[in-house]
């Protein structure tokens, strides 16, 4: 859809809004009408027929609640539009998919709705047995792969597998496997249940040493498969690196603030001891960018670090 208009009692839009652009950055398509405790239907109606008069080309309404006031009034003025669609019971996942995939179908719409309401304590359980499951799984005979690895990307993301990384960079770059090198979450079974459950269900999911996962990727062990390969910090991947681990390019999403370190970007901040440690990986002919989302524009990142 064109433009996205979020509907809601109180400030529900607003915040929907707000964490949605904390994800994907600021979206200049997505609008918000609320109905206030001191409005009542009548400026709800006129405020959200201004909006919607403001817009062109169709347009998606996500309601809050089904049956509530701003989901009835969209209905009795929308309903006969063609150009117009609603959908009530907003989540922040359905908002997001709905703004990346601009070709989402409704029905794909509901469908990741009701994927996305989980028991966590229960899928834990399911995650360390599909854990189990991949550790005795079969590949068969991949030395003809050796040298041809499918990397579609490597990040460096101290947060590993969240918003961004579960339901926007492997969606959009069609990701098969997902390979998280840290050798802390490798060895801690809590952790590596916890990243199965944070990434995408149709994606498998490897948590390596940082050394297993050079070794592995640099015998072809995963075939053809599409991999987005995740780093926690840059001396993982210097340590890829080193140990022969396949890599082109590496781009920086998130590094949190730490005591002592500069920001290089919103979300990138850097100690003075990593910054050697970049310079090295770019001294090995790495291209490194920074990009927090797909449709902003990748940035030079040793330019701005050096800046």
């Amino acid at each position: 859809m064109e433009n996205i208009v979020l509907i809601s009692h109180g400030g529900m839009a607003e915040g929907v809004k707000s964490s949605l652009e904390m994800i994907v950055g600021q979206q200049a398509n997505v609008h918000t009408v609320s109905l206030r405790p001191d409005s009542d239907n009548l400026q709800f109606e006129k405020e959200l027929n201004e909006k919607m008069k403001a817009l062109n080309g169709p347009t998606l309404i996500i309601a809050d609640l089904l049956g509530g006031t701003p989901c009835n009034v969209a209905v009795k003025n929308y309903l006969e539009d063609d150009e117009v669609a609603i959908l009530a019971g907003m989540t922040l996942s359905v908002v997001i998919e709905a703004v990346v995939n601009q070709r989402a179908t409704i029905k794909e719409l509901l469908c990741l709705a009701k994927e996305n309401i989980v028991d966590v304590k229960a899928g834990m359980n399911q995650a360390e047995q599909e854990i189990l499951e991949e550790k005795q799984e079969e590949l068969g005979d991949y030395s003809a792969y050796a040298g041809q690895e499918n990397i579609v990307n490597s990040r460096i993301d101290e947060r590993l597998i969240h918003g961004q990384v579960a339901g926007i960079w492997s969606t959009s770059l069609n990701t098969q496997r997902i390979i998280v090198a840290n050798d802390e979450a490798a060895a801690d079974p809590l952790q590596k249940s916890s990243l199965r459950m944070a990434a995408p269900t149709s994606m498998r999911l490897s948590v390596l040493p940082v050394a297993t996962a050079a070794k592995n990727i640099r015998a072809g062990r995963y075939g053809k498969q599409r991999l987005f390969l995740l780093f926690k910090n840059p001396q993982d991947v210097l340590r890829y690196i080193e140990a022969d681990g396949p890599i082109k390019a590496i781009n920086v999403g998130n590094m949190s603030y730490k005591e002592g370190a500069r920001e290089v970007t919103k979300s990138i901040q850097v100690l003075p001891e990593e910054e050697p440690i970049f310079e090295a990986i770019a001294a090995k002919g790495i291209t490194v960018t920074a990009q927090l989302v797909p449709n902003e524009p990748s940035i030079d990142f040793m330019k701005k670090l050096r800046g």
